[in-house]
């Protein structure tokens, strides 16, 4: 698989990831406006059952898929009707549980709640082969229509819900409308079908390598959504509502820069699995490309995060603004963990994968449970340690396999962070100088430090920047007209 190819997949990904996110982050936005916080800390705990009953049915087998490059129809088939089965089963209990989860909470809503999240299981499970397969081919030019169609839709459903007083309704609704559009969709612009044959053996391969990925997967969301489940008791629904919200806004970036070039590593990693070397260079590049757009931003997040939640959500929202400071600045590492694992996963090492994870979650118990008797706080400060002890763990494995230890691969970007480091500095000393509505010393600051960043960035010419461009300069190239007669 070839850079260029690479290159132009990175464009129709991010374009997929930017136009869906985009649409969910405003409507969410206009959500925040219209509905309480302790309507999103009850979405909140509705999202851990769905998140751990798709991670579980599909994380393993349909990752599976993109891994191997090279499996039959019959493999295939057998994947998606393992899903669909799994998936049934699963919001059966879901249905089960249902009410005790409302009388563990005090919250009857929840009961009804589980019977919609039941369903997007199911409807989720429909689609989750098609998305690996053209993942795997890079065709995200296909991806993008399902996700624009979800997006909106949805949007349009949900805030039309919100306006007409349904409550949290209108998030529960949202969420399945999202996932029903979605499947449809992908059903429309991918050719593949599932044969109505049904073959166990088919997945005995994939399933040694899908096996610990499911597993591991599980671990993630019990550790990531299983804290809304704990602070929803500790501390009610309106906490685990904003603590959510800080976490979603930190998240939107990372997320976005993150996948766009994940969604492509996996495939270009697979595809070089033997080829030390291109491993190498394909792995430095690709968190370069990452670190350069997400620290800065998430830096300017935890500098800015009081004008950022008063701008975007308002004043019932600003006791989130410390949260989002303290997450922030521990998620700036987050591209590091995504292509660390990114790399194990490519070279086929789930079960080293998932005795990553395990240590990772037992060291996250530990810190998360002593954050707990510090208040919603001490679980942010928590979160934030966590993130520099996981990256310890995720990078051993690099550097037994590449060299590339956690010291070298913070080495590799000491021109990101000193680019960041006079941004910060340059956006500190105007915050004194400027006093104006929030969104415009918003606005001001955030085009100040940009300025800053890109200008350190490009004059000391520093590792990454020149890489960037680069890229995007390969896309627009192939997409040019010149370009293309010559293709």
């Amino acid at each position: 698989m070839s850079m260029e190819k690479a290159a132009r997949a990175g464009f129709w990904s991010a374009l997929d990831l930017l136009l869906r996110q985009g649409v969910q982050f405003v409507v969410s936005v206009v959500l925040a406006r219209l509905l309480s916080p302790a309507d999103f800390g009850l979405i909140a705990l509705l999202t851990f059952f769905t998140s751990l009953s798709i991670t579980f049915v599909q994380g393993g087998l349909s990752l599976a898929l993109v891994q191997k490059q090279d499996t039959t129809r019959e493999e295939e088939s057998a994947v998606f009707w393992c899903n669909l089965a799994a998936s049934c089963l699963f919001g059966l209990g879901l249905l089960l549980i249902a009410p005790a989860a409302a009388r563990l909470y005090g919250q009857p809503l929840l009961r009804p709640l589980m019977a919609v999240a039941a369903a997007q299981v199911v409807v989720s499970a429909l689609g989750a082969v098609h998305v690996e397969l053209l993942t795997r081919q890079l065709r995200f030019d296909r991806i993008i229509r399902t996700g624009v169609a979800s997006s909106v839709i949805s949007a349009a459903v949900g805030v039309g819900a919100a306006l007409a007083g349904w409550g949290v309704w209108a998030l529960a609704w949202q969420m399945l409308s999202a996932a029903t559009v979605g499947t449809v969709a992908l059903w429309l612009v991918s050719p593949w079908r599932p044969q109505l044959r049904f073959r166990p053996s088919a997945i005995r391969e994939l399933w040694g390598f899908g096996a610990f990925i499911s597993l591991s997967s599980v671990l993630e969301t019990l550790y990531t959504n299983g804290s809304s489940l704990v602070l929803g008791k500790l501390y009610g629904l309106a906490d685990v509502g904003l603590f959510n919200r800080a976490a979603s806004i930190q998240a939107l970036p990372t997320n976005i820069i993150s996948q766009v070039i994940a969604r492509t590593a996996l495939p270009l990693f697979a595809s070089r699995a033997d080829d030390k070397p291109a491993l190498v260079r394909g792995f430095r590049l690709a968190t370069a490309l990452a670190m350069v757009a997400t620290t800065p931003m998430l830096v300017g997040l935890a500098l800015l995060s009081d004008l950022v939640i008063l701008t975007l959500f308002g004043p019932r929202w600003a006791t989130s603004a410390p949260l989002l400071s303290i997450i922030a600045l521990g998620g700036i590492v987050f591209p590091l963990h995504v292509f660390n694992l990114q790399l194990l996963l490519a070279i086929g090492e789930s079960r080293r994968f998932f005795a990553l994870e395990v240590q990772k979650k037992i060291a996250g118990l530990a810190l998360i449970g002593g954050g707990c008797w510090f208040g919603i706080s001490g679980v942010a400060y928590a979160s934030c340690l966590l993130n520099a002890v996981s990256l310890f763990i995720n990078t051993r494995p690099t550097r037994q396999l590449l060299g590339l230890g956690m010291l070298r691969q913070l080495a590799d970007l000491r021109g990101v962070f000193a680019a960041t480091l006079l941004m910060a500095a340059a956006v500190l000393g105007l915050r004194h100088l400027i006093h104006a509505r929030p969104i415009l010393e918003l606005a001001m600051l955030s085009a100040a430090g940009a300025a800053v960043y890109l200008g350190s960035g490009f004059a000391l010419r520093l590792r990454g920047f020149a890489e960037a461009l680069a890229a995007a300069t390969s896309v627009l190239d192939r997409r040019s007209p010149r370009a293309a007669e010559a293709g």
